[in-house]
């Protein structure tokens, strides 16, 4: 039984254009063509390769494999190398599509945070002066701050602390190749400290405060925010910046929208 490209079609669910150009490449032959008009028929048995043609191209495999498949000039073997090879580059095109959504989510999210929120409560305040068991280093980066407090409390017991863990941020390199940065917990008076712990005393000082209601990852807008106010609002930094961690529930991790940070940067009157 031979039907009209139409008929093919409708059965394929192929155009009448996609038809002629997989025919003109070979790959979907009409089983007739009328020698006098140039019209193209095709046998009912042509449906079950129109069909797999269809499914092979959907899954990406190029118009020469496809045309390996449909030929059967591929074993069993080769084929499944083929699929092997075109799982893999679908594995891999899947990542990173997975990643740029998440990118593009968080730009998202940024932004309408940015759009509905208003401008960020920042205060200025005198703090109380305050005695921190702590570790100072010079670190290639903020990644490597929880191997720091990792080092912090495996020498000092978190039941010491008499407050909130805190970062205190000394100085970022020009080249950003390193930050010199303390971690640290409040402590009693009477604590002693051992190697590689010290103690010290934040003396009172000036700050602009902001607080950071989200996860660590989002640290980066809420001290930007920070900046922005003091540069905006008359005021200069006059030292160290800090991270107070109100809530930061175990085990720590860079998303958890629970936690709650103070965001601290010694200021003084511009002149």
């Amino acid at each position: 039984m031979l039907l009209q490209i139409g008929e093919f079609a409708r059965l394929t669910d192929l155009s009448v254009r996609n038809i002629r150009y997989y025919s003109d490449l070979g790959l979907l032959p009409p089983a007739e063509t009328d020698p006098s008009t140039g019209y193209r028929k095709y046998g009912i048995d042509q449906v079950s390769r129109a069909s797999r043609l269809i499914a092979l191209k959907d899954i990406g495999l190029s118009l020469d494999e496809v045309r390996l498949v449909l030929d059967d000039q591929l074993d069993d073997r080769e084929f499944r190398d083929v699929l092997a090879t075109r799982v893999a580059g679908l594995e891999r095109e899947s990542a990173q599509i997975t990643e740029q959504l998440q990118r593009a989510q968080a730009q998202l999210a940024q932004l309408n945070r940015r759009l509905e929120s208003a401008m960020p409560d920042v205060s200025v305040k005198t703090t109380e002066a305050t005695r921190i068991a702590f570790i100072r280093e010079q670190i290639g980066g903020v990644e490597e701050i929880s191997s720091l407090f990792e080092k912090l409390f495996s020498a000092v017991n978190p039941a010491a602390a008499t407050g909130p863990a805190t970062q205190v941020y000394h100085y970022f390199a020009d080249d950003g190749s390193e930050i010199d940065i303390e971690v640290g917990i409040p402590v009693a008076d009477d604590f002693e400290a051992a190697s590689p712990v010290q103690t010290r005393v934040i003396e009172s000082v000036q700050v602009a405060s902001l607080i950071h209601n989200g996860a660590f990852n989002r640290l980066p807008e809420a001290n930007t925010d920070l900046l922005t106010w003091v540069e905006d609002n008359g005021w200069q930094v006059a030292g160290p910046s800090y991270e107070w961690n109100l809530v930061c529930t175990q085990p720590v991790t860079q998303d958890n929208e629970s936690y709650v940070t103070e965001v601290q940067v010694e200021v003084t009157k511009a002149s």
